[in-house]
């Protein structure tokens, strides 16, 4: 019996440990954002709250739109208090 609560136990903590792991992965949602690009590869949205862009096949697109505003779609994931976003499509916003 002891043995079995072991291995339930040991089970147990690696579904937890892959779950700690991958919890950025289920963490992601699809949103919309208008916003100006910055110099330094990050969107600010209009309420001030600033993205930074993870490299996609458009990011190198958008991040030469430094100082224009932009419509991203996307997927966002927070890592260590910061919001990353994937972006989707763009529209440059006039």
């Amino acid at each position: 019996m002891r043995k079995n609560g072991k291995q339930l136990l040991s089970a147990i903590l690696v579904v937890l440990f892959v779950s700690f792991l991958s919890g950025a992965a289920f963490g992601a949602e699809d949103i919309t954002i208008v916003g100006t690009v910055n110099d330094q590869n990050q969107i600010v949205d209009d309420g001030g709250v600033v993205y930074e862009v993870a490299e996609s096949d458009m990011s190198g697109e958008v991040l030469e739109l430094v100082g224009k505003k932009v419509q991203i779609k996307g997927t966002v994931m927070e890592e260590e208090g910061l919001k990353k976003i994937t972006i989707m499509s763009y529209e440059v916003v006039e």
